[in-house]
C-alpha cells in the first residue's frame, strides 16, 4: 500500500489542494484510494462535503483501532475520506501517549489495504506531521512559486531527514511539486521562473518536472464541494494534477525496478 504524506511547514501552501486533487486523479484512474485529513482545520474534509466536528480520528489514534469504520464515501468513485477531527488541535492528548510518533502508522497497519493513501498534514512541522511522515512510504512537498515559501523548504527537508533516520528508514522523497505557477500565454512569469530555477539549483534531484499552473478555478472548486476534476474536467488544473500523478507513478516504478 503506497502512503503519500503531503507536507509543508506552513498553511496556504496548497497542501490540501494537492492532496484532494491527486487523490481524485488516482481514484479516477481506477485505484482504490483513501485520503486522511490529519489537519484539525479540516479543509479537505469540508471540501469533500463533511464536517470535522467529531472525535473519530482522534479516538482511533488514541485507541489504536482501524480507520475502516471512519472512512466515508466522496463524490469521486473509488475515493474514501477519513474526516479530520477538530480534537487534533489539542496535541497534548497525543503527546501523552507512549510511542506517539507512530500512532498513525499503527492504525494504518490495522486498516484494510487500499492502492494509495494520501495524508493531508497540518500546516506546521509538529507532532501530527511527524506522525504522517512516520506512517508514509513517501512524502510530497507542494511548493507555491513564491519567494517566501521557498525559504521554508530547508526546514521541511531537515525534518524529513530526521524522520527517515530515527523513525522510518524506508521513507522516500517523492519530490517537490511546484504549484501556483503563473503563466502568461505560453510564458512563465519572472517570479515563477526564478523560483523554479532556484529549486533546481538547491534540490536538483528532487523537483518534479510537472508544475501546477496558477488557475482561479482551484479557488472556486472547494466552494462547490468538488475536486477540480469534477468541477472543471479537462481544465488546466485537472490536466496538471493528472500529469503530476503520472510522474509520481512512473518515478515509483523506476525506484522499485
Amino acid at each position: 500500500m503506497r502512503i503519500t504524506a503531503i507536507v509543508n511547514s506552513k498553511g496556504g501552501t496548497t497542501k490540501t489542494t494537492t492532496a484532494v486533487n491527486l487523490a481524485t486523479a488516482a481514484a479516477l484512474s481506477g485505484k482504490r484510494v483513501l485520503i486522511i485529513d490529519l489537519d484539525d482545520q479540516g479543509s479537505a474534509t469540508q471540501w469533500l462535503g463533511y464536517s470535522s466536528d467529531n472525535e473519530g480520528l482522534m479516538k482511533a489514534l488514541l485507541t489504536g483501532t482501524s480507520l475502516d469504520a471512519l472512512a466515508v464515501p466522496t463524490p469521486v468513485d473509488g475515493l474514501e475520506l477519513v474526516p479530520a477531527s477538530a480534537l487534533l488541535a489539542d496535541t497534548s492528548r497525543l503527546q501523552a501517549e507512549p510511542g506517539n510518533n507512530t500512532l498513525l502508522r499503527n492504525v494504518l497497519r490495522k486498516t484494510a489495504p487500499r492502492d494509495w493513501v494520501f495524508i493531508d498534514s497540518p500546516g506546521d512541522l509538529g507532532l501530527t506531521t511527524v506522525m504522517a511522515l512516520s506512517a508514509a512510504t513517501d512524502v510530497l512537498v507542494p511548493m507555491p512559486a513564491g519567494g517566501m515559501e521557498l525559504d521554508e523548504l530547508p526546514k521541511v527537508m531537515e525534518l524529513i531527514g530526521k524522520v527517515r533516520e530515527r523513525l522510518n528508514e524506508d521513507l522516500e522523497l517523492a519530490g517537490v511539486l511546484l504549484t501556483k505557477y503563473r503563466m502568461y500565454g505560453r510564458n512563465a512569469s519572472v517570479l515563477s521562473r526564478d523560483v523554479a530555477d532556484q529549486l533546481q539549483r538547491d534540490f536538483p534531484d528532487s523537483v518534479l518536472t510537472t508544475v501546477i499552473r496558477d488557475d482561479n478555478r482551484h479557488g472556486e472548486a472547494p466552494a462547490w464541494r468538488k475536486p477540480i476534476a469534477l468541477f472543471d474536467p479537462e481544465g488546466r488544473g485537472d490536466l496538471d494534477y493528472r500529469a503530476a500523478l503520472e510522474e509520481l507513478e512512473a518515478q515509483r516504478r523506476m525506484v522499485h525496478v
